[in-house]
C-alpha cells in the first residue's frame, strides 16, 4: 500500500505540472515585458511559444531577439513600429530593442512626444535601402561609446527660440557618423540660441565621414564671454574636445540667409582644442547671400582653435561662389578666410587644399597667429586664390596667407592674390605675409619654392621689418604687378640682415 500512494502521489505532482505548463502557453501570447524605460509587446513578435520551439536555434522573430540578450537585429518603418525600439515619451532606445536598426520610411517630429532619437548604448544604425529613412524635423543624440548612425536623410527646419542640432554628439568614444545626408534651414534669427548641423563634444576617436551636409544659417554675433564652440551660435559642423577626430570626405555647403547683430559671423566648419586630427578629402562651400556689396560680415570655411597635430589636406575650401558681400571700410571690418587658426598649436600641416575666397574687403586663404601662445605651422602644396579690396592700414589686409606664427615653414604652394581696390603704395596687398603684429616673439619663416603672383601690390614676399622676425625666401617664382612689376628679389620686402633673400625669380 505504502508503493500505491507514493504512485498516485506521483501522478497527481505530474498532471499539476502539465495543468500549470499549459496555461503558461495561452498567456505568453499576450504578455508584456516591463523595461526600465518603456514597454516591449512579445505579441508584436511572437505569436505563440510553439513558433518559438518550432524554430530552433534562432529564435528571433523580425529581428528582435525574444530572450531579449540583445543580439538580434531589427527593422523599424516609420511609425508602424518605433514604439517598440524606443521610449514614446522620451525617444531614449530600450535596452532591448537589439544592436542593429535598420531604419525606413519617414519619421515625423509630430507623430512623437520628442524631438530627438537617443542613443544611450553601443549600436549600430541603417538605412533600408529600398525604403530610403527620412527624419522631418528630428534629430540624434548620440550619448554612448561605439555607436554608428549610417545613411541617415535628415529633413530639418529648425524652430525659433531654442537650440537645435540634426546630430548631437556628446562624451561619445568611438562613434562613427558616416554616409548621412542632411538638409538644414534656419528661417529665424534665432539669436540667443545653437544652431548646428554636427555638434560633437567631449568624444575621442570619432569618425565623420562621407556626409553631405546642406544647411541654410543666420549670421549671428558671437558670444564673447563665452568659451569654445559656446562663443559661436551658428555652424555648419561644431567640434570641441574631440582628440583623435578623423573628418574625410564629407561635403558642408553653408549658405547665410540672415543677419543678426553687428558682428555677423558664421563658420561653415569649428574645432576647438582636439587634438590629433585628421580633415581630409572634404569639400567646402561658405556663401554670404545676405550681405550687401556696401556692408560686411565675418565667415570662415575651416576655423581652429588651441588644437595640437592636426593635418588639414587636400580639401576644396570655397568662399562666396559667385557671392561677394562684404567693403572695405578700414581697420579690417569683414573677412572671409579659408582657414584660420588661433594658436597656441604645434605640428599643424595644411597641404594639398585648393582655397578660394572672395569679398569686397579685407581677405585671407589662410591665417595663422601665436596671440595667445606659441605655434608651429608647415603649409605645403596648396593652390590658393584671394580675391579682396585692401587698404592703408595693416587690419584692412588681403593677402594669400598671413601668418603670425612662430616657427612657420612655407613651400610648393601656388598662390594668386587680386587687389581689386587698385594699386596704391601704401595697400596691404601680399602674396605671403606678416604685417600684423601680435608681440609674441619671435617669429621664424622658411619660406621656399613657391609660385606666387599678387596684382595691385609691391611685393609678393612681406615680413615685418622687426628684430623679432628671422628666416629666409629662397627659391620661389614672385611677381607683384603695380604700375610695371617687381619680380624676383625685387617682389621681397624684409629686413634681410635678419632674413636671407636668394635665388627668387
Amino acid at each position: 500500500m505504502k508503493i500505491n500512494y507514493k504512485l498516485i502521489g506521483l501522478v497527481m505532482f505530474v498532471m499539476m505540472i502539465c495543468c500549470i505548463s499549459a496555461a503558461s502557453a495561452t498567456d505568453v501570447d499576450n504578455i508584456t515585458v516591463p523595461d526600465d524605460t518603456g514597454v516591449i509587446e512579445i505579441d508584436d513578435t511572437v505569436d505563440s511559444v510553439d513558433e518559438v520551439e518550432s524554430e530552433g536555434i534562432d529564435d528571433t522573430v523580425d529581428g528582435v531577439d525574444t530572450q531579449q540578450n540583445l543580439r538580434g537585429n531589427a527593422n523599424i518603418n516609420g511609425n508602424t513600429n518605433i514604439a517598440n525600439y524606443f521610449d514614446s515619451t522620451t525617444g531614449v532606445l530600450l535596452s532591448n530593442a537589439g544592436n542593429t536598426l535598420t531604419f525606413g520610411g519617414d519619421f515625423y517630429k509630430a507623430n512623437y512626444n520628442y524631438k530627438n532619437f537617443i542613443v544611450n548604448r553601443a549600436v549600430t544604425i541603417n538605412a533600408n535601402a529600398t525604403n530610403i529613412p527620412i527624419l522631418h524635423d528630428m534629430g540624434f543624440q548620440l550619448i554612448a561609446d561605439g555607436i554608428t548612425l549610417n545613411g541617415i536623410t535628415f529633413d530639418i527646419n529648425a524652430p525659433s527660440g531654442e537650440n537645435c542640432y540634426a546630430i548631437d554628439i556628446e562624451s561619445a568614444n568611438n562613434v562613427n557618423v558616416i554616409n548621412n545626408k542632411i538638409t538644414y534651414t534656419c528661417g529665424s534669427d534665432n539669436a540667443a540660441y545653437y544652431n548646428y548641423v554636427i555638434k560633437a563634444n567631449n568624444s575621442g576617436n570619432l569618425t565623420i565621414s562621407g556626409n553631405k551636409m546642406n544647411a541654410t544659417l543666420p549670421l549671428k554675433t558671437p558670444d564673447w564671454y563665452a568659451a569654445g564652440i559656446n562663443a559661436d551660435f551658428v555652424a555648419g559642423v561644431a567640434i570641441q574636445d574631440c582628440d583623435n577626430l578623423s573628418f574625410t570626405g564629407n561635403t558642408v555647403n553653408i549658405t547665410g540667409n540672415r543677419r543678426v547683430g553687428g558682428f555677423p559671423t558664421l563658420d561653415a566648419i569649428m574645432i576647438v582644442s582636439s587634438d590629433d586630427v585628421y580633415m581630409g578629402n572634404n569639400e567646402v562651400y561658405l556663401a554670404d547671400a545676405i550681405t550687401a556689396t556696401d556692408d560686411y560680415s565675418y565667415i570662415y570655411g575651416i576655423d581652429v582653435y588651441q588644437c595640437n597635430r592636426i593635418e588639414i589636406n587636400n580639401n576644396t575650401v570655397e568662399m562666396n561662389g559667385n557671392k561677394s558681400g562684404g567693403q572695405y571700410k578700414g581697420n579690417g571690418t569683414g573677412a572671409a578666410y579659408c582657414i584660420q587658426l588661433t594658436g597656441p598649436h604645434t605640428g599643424i600641416v595644411i597641404s594639398n587644399n585648393t582655397l578660394t575666397t572672395k569679398n569686397n574687403g579685407p581677405n585671407l586663404g589662410i591665417y595663422s597667429q601665436n596671440y595667445y601662445g606659441d605655434t608651429s605651422i608647415t603649409i605645403c602644396g596648396n593652390h590658393i586664390n584671394v580675391t579682396g579690396k585692401a587698404g592703408s592700414d595693416e587690419w584692412s589686409l588681403v593677402s594669400g596667407m598671413e601668418l603670425q606664427d612662430t616657427n612657420a615653414n612655407v613651400y610648393g604652394n601656388t598662390i594668386y592674390v587680386n587687389n581689386t581696390a587698385g594699386y596704391n603704395s601704401t595697400y596691404y596687398a601680399f602674396g605671403i605675409s606678416y604685417c600684423q603684429n601680435t608681440y609674441n616673439d619671435p617669429h621664424y619663416y622658411n619660406i621656399h619654392d613657391n609660385n606666387v603672383t599678387v596684382y595691385n601690390a609691391d611685393y609678393a614676399v612681406y615680413l615685418l621689418d622687426d628684430e623679432s622676425v628671422s628666416g629666409k625666401v629662397i627659391n620661389n617664382t614672385l611677381i607683384a604687378y603695380n604700375t610695371g612689376s617687381n619680380t624676383g628679389d625685387n617682389a621681397v620686402c624684409v629686413d634681410e640682415n635678419n632674413v636671407g633673400v636668394d635665388n627668387n625669380n
